[in-house]
């Protein structure tokens, strides 16, 4: 995990030095994925396999039907 975070700064560091990332922007951002980060972490420990599997059996229904009606709502 380490190993991914070094190379996500290096590549962002690229990015920011060129102009490309709004700081403004990108810091609320990044303090939610590190709060949602920590949160789910403690969450996942106390949470039984079956209920996970749940929890993402729920969005990737939720998601499938999301796109079906968008893909309905092009057509018609």
């Amino acid at each position: 995990m380490k190993r991914i975070g070094v190379t996500a700064l290096a590549g962002t560091s690229v990015y920011l030095a060129a102009g490309m990332i709004n700081p403004a922007l990108a810091a609320p951002v990044i303090i939610g994925i590190v709060a949602g980060a920590f949160a789910g972490t403690r969450l996942l420990v106390r949470l039984t396999n079956r209920s996970v599997r749940l929890f993402f059996l729920v969005v990737l229904a939720i998601l499938g039907i999301e796109m079906i009606v968008r893909g309905i709502g092009m057509i018609a």
